[in-house]
């Protein structure tokens, strides 16, 4: 029960905060790269774009906490132990630079 409220308040926040990711993205298109990681700092990866360019990608390591653990009582009297699980996720964003280092697109995965 308490993973399901969970993953509807990380619905509920992804829907009402969506817009905000894109619109910082998208204001970086047309942008040169060297801008970007002075407000960014460097990526956490580069990759060839096979254009002659290249895609930077920035990447955050999201924890949202630790469901706990529960002690439930079997019908034979044995008691079983479910563990702690740790809910985290890693959030993206990557920008696509041109052979002249200027930004072209985007994509972002996670808040």
């Amino acid at each position: 029960m308490k993973r399901l409220v969970l993953l509807l308040m990380v619905v509920a926040l992804a829907s009402c905060a969506s817009l905000t990711p894109s619109k910082t993205m998208a204001s970086w298109v047309g942008s040169h790269y060297s801008d970007l990681m002075l407000k960014w700092g460097p990526p956490t990866r580069s990759v060839p774009d096979g254009r002659g360019g290249q895609i930077l990608t920035y990447e955050y390591d999201r924890n949202m906490g630790q469901i706990p653990g529960r002690a439930v009582a079997n019908w034979d009297g044995s008691v079983t132990y479910t563990a702690p699980v740790s809910t985290a996720y890693v959030a993206t964003r990557m920008f696509w630079v041109d052979k002249d280092g200027v930004v072209y697109s985007w994509r972002w995965q996670g808040l």
